[in-house]
């Protein structure tokens, strides 16, 4: 694991923002977030032999673009210092490894195969590591990506962001980095990224990458593993507003609204990502947290879910995100023909495996839903799914997706329990956005 000791301070300013109510004005307490300090390492695996940089052109570049940054050996730590130091690696598959194919997979930005296996192979490589203040971290930053782009153009090179652990080639890095923050055009959800991962019988989401902005990091414990878009939407919308402000209210929460949102291209995908009745705004709980073993060393606030009336975090969460971003769901009123019988006695038959498949351990981007009944109101059912959390034997927990249309007082987020011998049917979703089974709603669909 690499890593670089640095030392990191928080200002914490306490400023007001207005608060307009019933003709009132009230001067709302705000506090900064911002780092004092920031570091963004990137080491460059050279995949051909005869290349290398010298450190010299290294220097020009950096004095071209970054002329108030100075070359040091090992960083100094004081705060109003801007500094950048260079390592030169002529053995890195031993002194300073690439990411292995396997972590590739997921992380890498448009690498073809030979240049992962290249990768591994590199016979040189170049770690730059940039240390600055807060004072132009954006600015710096924008310079910071054109002289990696300038340095990574003339060669067969792979950069690796140490920060976010996300791996580029000279195509990728200038599409994806460079094009996506510039003067005029700072999409902070470009420069991090958000690792979502299983933790327990729920999932988690981090941010790695807020710190190369002097900003904190984010997340989010025990969230549904299927609905994982909608908390990185989530997650992309309070980056992007502590970018553009980089404050919290006093009592540690925000108000995120879409439509302040400045950048075009944020905004663009957040509004394309609304479903029904979404009001694209609400307030965001927040607390101090430290880092969790695999996180960026940095300070973290985590969106919290803990509010008097609702039945779990869960619900809670799926009431935000459905506040923010919409909902839609319908009631379909179908007859148990016997086509739609036997599509649900196979996917019955395959219960089994999903439980053994569940219990050894879903890796991220997997999940399982299975439709379960429930009695409605007037003693009828009504058959929604639920995400799996938990299944011990016969017994199914899990968080219910879908609002009830004939059920009072249950609504989507609740966790609920089924029996094995009443599911219906199953969805097992797959990273890559595929899916497997729901035969039975593929009937349904076609017979509307």
């Amino acid at each position: 694991m690499k890593f670089v000791s640095f030392l990191m301070l928080c200002i914490f300013i306490v400023s007001c923002n207005q608060i307009k109510s019933n003709n009132e004005t009230y001067i709302a307490p705000t506090v900064k977030i911002k780092n004092e300090r920031f570091y963004s390492p990137y080491c460059i695996y050279f995949l051909n032999k005869e290349d290398s940089i010298s450190v010299l052109k290294i220097k020009n570049i950096v004095l071209g673009l970054l002329p108030n940054y100075k070359l040091v050996d090992s960083t100094s730590n004081q705060i109003e210092q801007n500094e950048y130091s260079i390592v030169q690696f002529s053995n890195p598959k031993s002194d300073y490894p690439a990411p292995d194919i396997e972590y590739l997979k997921h992380s890498a930005h448009a690498l073809t195969q030979e240049e992962m296996e290249k990768l591994q192979y590199s016979p040189r490589a170049t770690l730059i590591t940039f240390f600055g203040t807060s004072e132009n971290v954006i600015a710096d930053h924008v310079q910071i990506n054109s002289i990696i782009d300038s340095l990574i153009k003339p060669y067969s090179a792979i950069v690796t962001d140490y920060v976010t652990y996300e791996s580029f080639n000279k195509k990728s890095w200038n599409s994806d980095r460079v094009s996506n923050f510039n003067k005029s055009h700072q999409d902070i959800t470009s420069q991090f990224t958000i690792h979502v991962y299983r933790e327990t019988k729920f999932c988690r989401a981090v941010t790695l990458g807020m710190g190369k902005f002097c900003l904190p990091d984010i997340s989010i414990n025990d969230i549904s593993c299927n609905d994982r878009d909608s908390y990185a939407n989530l997650i992309n919308l309070l980056g992007q507003t502590w970018l553009e402000e980089p404050k919290i209210i006093a009592d540690s929460t925000i108000f995120v609204d879409i439509g302040r949102i400045k950048n075009d291209s944020v905004k663009t995908h957040l509004n394309n990502s609304l479903l029904e009745n979404a009001q694209k705004k609400a307030t965001i709980r927040l607390k101090s947290v430290a880092p969790k073993e695999g996180d960026s060393y940095n300070n973290q606030f985590q969106i919290i879910f803990n509010q008097k009336g609702f039945s779990s975090p869960q619900e809670e969460q799926q009431t935000l995100i459905s506040k923010i971003f919409g909902s839609i769901d319908e009631i379909e009123y179908i007859n148990h023909d016997d086509e739609i019988l036997a599509a649900s006695k196979r996917a019955k038959q395959k219960l089994p495996k999903l439980q053994n498949l569940f219990n050894e351990g879903l890796e991220p981007g997997y999940s399982l839903l299975l439709k379960a009944p429930f009695e409605t109101d007037d003693g009828g059912t009504e058959w929604m799914w639920i995400e799996v959390s938990e299944w011990t034997n016969s017994s199914i927990t899990g968080i219910l997706q879908n609002d009830p249309f004939e059920i009072s007082g249950l609504v989507a987020g609740a966790i609920v329990k089924a029996k094995q011998e009443d599911i219906f049917d199953y969805i097992y979703y797959l990273p890559d956005g595929t899916s497997e089974g729901n035969e039975t709603g593929v009937i349904m669909s076609r017979n509307k």
